[in-house]
């Protein structure tokens, strides 16, 4: 098995961390598979977000989707802050889920550009105030031995048999530490986040979520939608 070179594998971290920690900032629920990456770069943080192909386009479904929008660009600009050389194929599939989003709001042209222009620069935002807390999650993931990786049953996110990853308590601990407010919502309550789960929250009782899967791989035929 070939592998990219070792700056690229150890900035993946830095993606799936800033994927993370951009939406723990924005109230979005963790789940408890944690933050993995491979020996190849690609990676998948986990956590609820907004499905695509649900056309309904209320207040709430435009913030969630923003929302959702805003945690997966934080990923590549993470990575890219890390590394600045990062190659850009790894952010192809998210990117492309960002305008799959977009063209759900907008159909108008220049409320499309003037959106996607405010909401990544609202990810390199989060990802400049929040820096310290995903450099730790980063590390901490980067610490970890690496393991053999089962098969996920939901998604293939990886073509490689080894990983590591810490799980959703361990991004929680981290976490707190910066003052953030981390929290899981559980596998066994289905992807919906029900309305009064956490104050405040961006959702309401008929949000649909489902887990992000953050490539950072180049280019992969199994690639999800990865920033």
């Amino acid at each position: 098995m070939c592998f990219p070179d070792a700056k690229y594998v150890e900035s993946s971290a830095y993606h799936e961390a800033g994927h993370t920690v951009a939406a723990v900032a924005l109230g979005m629920p963790l789940r408890k598979r944690g933050v993995h990456i491979d020996r190849r770069g690609d990676g998948i943080s986990y956590y609820w977000f907004r499905v695509l192909g649900d056309t309904n386009n209320a207040p709430e479904d435009i913030a969630e989707r923003e929302r959702t929008i805003i945690s997966i660009e934080a990923g590549f600009t993470a990575q890219r802050r890390f590394y600045p050389g990062c190659p850009t194929g790894g952010n192809f599939t998210d990117r492309d889920q960002c305008i799959k989003l977009l063209d759900e709001m907008y159909s108008n042209r220049d409320d499309w550009l003037g959106a996607q222009e405010r909401l990544i620069a609202e990810a390199r935002r989060l990802v400049d105030r929040h820096w310290d807390a995903i450099e730790a999650l980063a590390k901490a993931v980067l610490a970890q031995p690496l393991m053999q990786r089962p098969e996920d049953a939901e998604r293939q996110w990886s073509r490689d048999s080894m990983e590591r990853w810490v799980d959703g308590n361990q991004v929680v601990s981290i976490l707190k530490q910066f003052g953030m407010e981390p929290f899981i919502h559980g596998e066994a309550n289905g992807k919906f986040y029900p309305k009064g789960l956490r104050p405040g929250s961006m959702t309401t009782a008929n949000a649909r979520w489902i887990e992000f899967p953050g490539h950072s791989l180049l280019l992969s035929p199994t690639s999800g939608s990865g920033l």
